[in-house]
C-alpha cells in the first residue's frame, strides 16, 4: 500500500507540472521525482525530467525531446543520463543519442547457454557514454545516416576466483569502446512514446578497430523491428523482432544479450549473451480507467556462437503482465509496472516508457 501511495504522489506531482506547461503551445516540460525498480538495481531514487519542443514553429514537424536525470540505487549504483532526439528542417534531419555517466554493479552469467542455471558473479564498472546518430531523411518515413558510439569501460571490482578473472574473456579487464556504423531507420509511428500504429525499424552495420579509436576489433550487424497494430478503440498489439550477428573479437559487455527491462522481462539483464541473437516478443496494451492501463506480454529468444545452430533447448521464453499510469496524457508518457516470468526466474520492473 505504501508503494501505491508513492505512485499516486508521483502522478499528482507530474500532473501539476504538466498543467503549467500545457497552457503553453510549446515547449513542454514534465519533471518528477524518480523511483524505479528492477532485479538488476533493486530500488532506485533520483529525479528526472523531459523537455519537448519544436525547432521550427512555422513548420513544426515532429516534436524534439531531451530527457535528463540522475539516480542512486540500493546497490550503490550511480546513474546520470541525458538521451535526446532532435529534428531540424521539417524533419529532414534527425539527431538522436545519449550522454551519460554510470557507476554500476553488473551480473555476469557466462557467455552462451552452457553456464549452470545457478551461476552468477558480480563486477563493478564505471564508464562515461556517448552515442550519436545523425540521420538524413530519404522518404516519407525513412532515414539513413551514421552512428558513433563511445564507452570507456573500467572494471573496478571483480571476483578473483571467477570467470572474468581466471578465464580468457575479451574485455574482462575493461577497455575503450569506440566505433562507427551506418544506420537505416524507418519510422512511421503515429506517436513517439506509446504508439498506436506504424512501424519502427532500425538496421545497423557497425565496426570497431584501432582506426576508430577502439581497443577491440569486431563488427556487428543488427535488425530491430517493431510493429504496432490498432485492434479496437485504444487497444494496441505491439510486436518486436530482433536479430544480431557479431564477428571478430568483441568484448563480453558488447555481446548481444537477453534480459532486463526491454528484452525478455523476467530475466536478469545480460542473463544470456553471445555473438548471435534472435528475439520475438509481443504485448497487448489496453486502457482501464482514468490514467490507468494494462498490458500482457510474452516472448522467446535465443543466443549462440558463430557456429552454433538454433536449438529448442536453448530457446528462452517469458510471459508477464503490467500496469500503466499516464504521467503525461498529451504526449502519452507512461509509468510502467511489469512483472515478468522466465524459466526459473522472475522479476518486477518499475520504470518510465514502454519496453519497445
Amino acid at each position: 500500500m505504501r508503494y501505491f501511495r508513492l505512485l499516486v504522489a508521483l502522478l499528482l506531482f507530474s500532473h501539476a507540472l504538466q498543467s503549467q506547461s500545457d497552457s503553453l503551445s510549446r515547449p513542454g516540460l514534465l519533471a518528477l521525482p524518480l523511483v524505479f525498480y528492477s532485479p538488476d538495481t533493486r530500488w532506485g531514487f533520483g529525479a528526472s525530467g523531459i523537455v519537448t519542443f519544436y525547432t521550427d514553429r512555422n513548420a513544426p514537424g515532429r516534436r524534439s525531446s531531451i530527457t535528463f536525470g540522475g539516480a542512486y540505487t540500493q546497490l550503490k549504483q550511480v546513474l546520470f543520463y541525458a538521451p535526446f532526439q532532435v529534428y531540424f528542417n521539417q524533419d529532414r534531419w534527425w539527431f538522436y543519442g545519449e550522454l551519460g555517466y554510470y557507476r554500476y554493479v553488473y551480473n555476469f552469467f557466462g557467455i552462451g547457454n552452457a553456464a549452470p542455471v545457478d551461476y552468477l558473479e558480480k563486477y563493478d564498472a564505471t564508464y562515461p557514454r556517448f552515442r550519436l546518430s545523425a540521420m538524413r531523411k530519404l522518404g516519407r518515413h525513412s532515414y539513413l545516416g551514421l552512428r558513433y558510439a563511445f564507452d570507456d569501460f573500467k572494471i573496478t571490482l571483480r571476483d578473483s576466483t571467477a570467470q572474468l578473472a581466471t578465464a580468457s574473456i575479451t574485455g574482462a579487464d575493461g577497455g575503450r569502446v569506440s566505433g562507427i556504423g551506418a544506420v537505416y531507420n524507418l519510422d512511421s509511428r503515429d506517436q513517439l512514446f506509446s504508439p498506436q500504429k506504424g512501424w519502427l525499424i532500425e538496421v545497423l552495420t557497425y565496426t570497431e578497430s584501432a582506426a576508430t579509436g577502439s581497443e577491440f576489433s569486431y563488427s556487428r550487424f543488427s535488425v530491430d523491428a517493431a510493429r504496432y497494430f490498432p485492434v479496437v478503440k485504444k487497444h494496441v498489439l505491439a510486436l518486436n523482432a530482433v536479430g544480431v550477428v557479431t564477428t571478430g573479437d568483441a568484448p563480453f559487455h558488447q555481446l548481444a544479450a537477453l534480459g532486463g527491462t526491454k528484452r525478455l522481462r523476467g530475466y536478469f539483464d545480460g542473463r544470456f549473451r553471445d555473438k548471435r541473437l534472435l528475439l520475438l516478443q509481443g504485448e497487448y496494451r489496453l486502457p482501464l480507467f482514468w490514467r490507468f492501463g494494462a498490458t500482457a506480454f510474452g516472448g522467446a529468444g535465443w543466443v549462440g556462437s558463430e557456429k552454433e545452430a538454433v536449438r529448442s533447448a536453448f530457446v528462452h521464453w517469458n510471459v508477464g503482465a503490467g500496469l500503466r499510469v499516464a504521467l503525461d496524457r498529451r504526449q502519452k508518457i507512461n509509468l510502467r509496472l511489469d512483472y515478468g516470468f522466465g524459466k526459473g526466474e522472475s522479476g518486477f520492473y518499475l520504470t518510465v516508457g514502454e519496453a519497445f
